[in-house]
């Protein structure tokens, strides 16, 4: 880390030769704009997670549909190149949409509320922009949006950030924002009710907003022009933090939010004129503000497709492009079809999304780390990966992405039968043999603790072993869940009740430490900074977990001024949660993405492609080419 003076800036300031990246003055270089995982087709913040029970997942359909000219949707006339020039007819490639299909489409896009991955990739790619970005290289982790300069008073301990919004950035309705606008999307995540949610996203020390006409200490000024962020404590990711806020208008926004998330007007590179039931439709905006960031597809049509059959036979028309989400029973036989090597290309893809179950670390019979061990090995990760998801988890001992998407050798799957060991990269179905294996194992591990079965419960002298599991008793998935741990734990003797609450009421007892283990779903980024969910003076310790190691490593991730020192970081993280058990992490879903050849640019965030980069080449590609 260089040695800095009290006043830091972070020049935000577009330069052609650094393709819009941030540069750092003060010697830290050039941050690259770029984005995670980069794969071509030969080839292959913060607390920004989402913490919600199980319940939330799967997302519905939207229920109101917006066309442009419509009140709420973009106006036509600010759609198309963003030069002003008519597209080529020629060249269709220039004209043609972009389709991708998606079991469930995103219900709505009001970027100040909790977002399905695909809602959020939509917004943060195409739709809305914050003052600053998120970028993946080097510190302080953002680049240019909204703000084209930023400054912070110290780096790696800010308590104030400072940013500059130039004039005449129009929002999708043609509108020109306002500093208002910038002040009342930045205040309204300071509301009172929505601490959860500041917490969520790395920033439980925002404190304070005010509009200013420079920074303090410098020269620059531009009376009005320029916001101030304060700290409540400094933090060193305080500007990666900040991307989480989007800017939006207040007079469309406030007081209006269940309109607004059906209606989305932002200043991205694309605005969205369809949002309905069957397809959500994203178009070019023609007023971008930033030329370099101008979406390489004119139209994205995102189209709903539950039926997983209809879903690949719209791939193989060439109806649609992109299939991020190959239903399981296609898995492997379709993949290993006559042609399909040479038209598409395939990933497993595995999004920071997690069913988990956190411990309560510091207090109960839970605390003892063997005892949770043993519990952990109970689990039946067999039974929920093959009767509640139909498809294998990836093996991960954390809540942390370590995980690249990894290419399908879809060559290596032709002609494979129904029954036939995978091959090609796919993951193997767990079997329910392991399960058993793990039960027998437990159990004997319980008789090592001195936890013997007496009339089929685990007694000691002091009463019996209970282990509930705090959740929300929604239906579907999570009650599939928890009915197969409890059966888990209680064919070796252990009792497990169920303490069901409501979100709100469940958070008040995490607070307390009120809990034993508690069924959640995790979710978000594939950088997270997980200081205060795991440090041990951390905002939001619900586990209680207090340890050197797993505080140092949780410091020395905020402090990583590249991405092999953040890698590793993460790496040190994942191992020490793993090693003191404070979470156990039931299924981290995965998906066998299918991709035409077509398409370019696959560029891979949080392990969705991002968005505003794709493109399609010109033709067609016939089978067996």
């Amino acid at each position: 880390m260089c040695n800095t003076p009290q006043h830091a800036s972070l020049d935000l300031r577009r330069r052609s030769e650094f393709s819009s990246l941030g540069v750092m003055r003060l010697g830290l270089g050039c941050a690259r704009r770029g984005v995670r995982r980069p794969a071509e087709f030969g080839l292959r913040v913060a607390l920004a997670a989402a913490l919600a029970f199980t319940g939330a997942c799967g997302a519905e359909s939207g229920t109101n549909e917006s066309r442009a000219g419509e009140p709420g949707a973009a106006g036509s006339a600010g759609l198309g190149r963003a030069d002003g020039a008519a597209d080529d007819p020629a060249d269709t490639a220039l004209t043609e949409a972009i389709a991708i299909a998606l079991p469930q489409l995103p219900r709505r896009l009001d970027p100040h509320d909790d977002l399905e991955p695909w809602a959020m990739r939509i917004a943060e790619d195409l739709v809305f922009e914050g003052l600053v970005r998120r970028t993946g290289d080097r510190y302080p982790w953002a680049a240019p949006a909204i703000a084209d300069q930023c400054e912070v008073d110290r780096e790696y301990a800010v308590a104030s950030i400072t940013c500059h919004v130039p004039a005449g950035i129009r929002f999708h309705d043609g509108t020109e924002l306002t500093m208002a606008d910038v002040e009342y999307s930045l205040t309204y995540w300071l509301d009172r009710r929505r601490v959860w949610i500041r917490q969520r996203h790395g920033l439980t020390n925002f404190t304070s907003v005010e509009i200013v006409d420079g920074p303090r200490g410098s020269g620059e000024r531009d009376p009005g022009r320029w916001v101030r962020i304060g700290l409540a404590k400094r933090d060193p990711l305080a500007l990666e933090a900040l991307a989480a806020i989007k800017i939006v208008p207040r007079e469309l926004h406030r007081g209006r939010e269940a309109n607004f998330a059906q209606h989305p007007i932002g200043t991205g590179p694309m605005a969205i004129t369809v949002l309905g039931q069957d397809r959500v439709v994203a178009e070019r905006f023609a007023d971008y503000h930033d030329p370099e960031r101008r979406s390489v597809a004119p139209k994205i049509v995102f189209r709903a497709i539950a039926d997983g059959a209809h879903a690949l036979t719209a791939l193989r028309r060439g109806e649609v492009h992109l299939l991020p989400e190959l239903s399981p029973v296609h898995v492997p036989v379709e993949l290993g079809k006559p042609g399909m090597s040479g038209r598409f290309a395939a990933w497993i893809v595995s999004p920071p999304q997690y069913d988990l179950l956190l411990w309560n670390v510091a207090s109960g019979v839970q605390a003892n780390a063997p005892l949770r061990g043993v519990m952990h090995d109970a689990l039946p990760i067999s039974a929920i990966a093959r009767e509640v998801y139909g498809a294998p988890g990836l093996a991960a001992a954390a809540p942390i992405d370590l995980h690249d998407p990894t290419p399908i050798d879809l060559e290596a799957l032709e002609d494979i039968k129904l029954g036939e060991p995978v091959r090609g990269g796919l993951l193997v179905m767990p079997s329910l043999d392991d399960d058993i294996t793990a039960l027998v194992g437990a159990a004997a591990g319980l008789d090592a603790l001195e936890w013997p079965l007496e009339q089929g419960i685990r007694r000691r002298p002091g009463g019996s072993l209970r282990l509930s599991v705090t959740w929300d008793a929604r239906s579907g998935r999570p009650a599939a869940i928890v009915a197969r741990i409890a059966a888990a734990w209680e064919s070796i003797g252990v009792v497990t009740p169920e303490a069901t609450a409501g979100w709100n009421y469940v958070l008040v007892l995490l607070g307390k430490g009120e809990f034993k283990t508690a069924l959640l779903h995790f979710g978000g980024h594939s950088d997270e900074d997980l200081y205060e969910l795991f440090h041990s003076r951390g905002a939001i310790n619900f586990s209680g977990v207090a340890d050197e190691d797993l505080d140092r490593a949780l410091s020395d991730y905020r402090g990583a001024p590249d991405r092999a020192a953040r890698d590793l970081a993460k790496q040190r993280i994942s191992e020490r949660l793993a090693q003191l058990r404070v979470v156990s992490i039931l299924h981290a879903p995965t998906h066998v993405m299918l991709a035409s050849r077509r398409l370019t640019g696959i560029e891979f965030v949080d392990d969705i492609p991002r968005l505003d980069r794709l493109g399609l080449l010109a033709g067609d590609i016939e089978w067996g080419t």
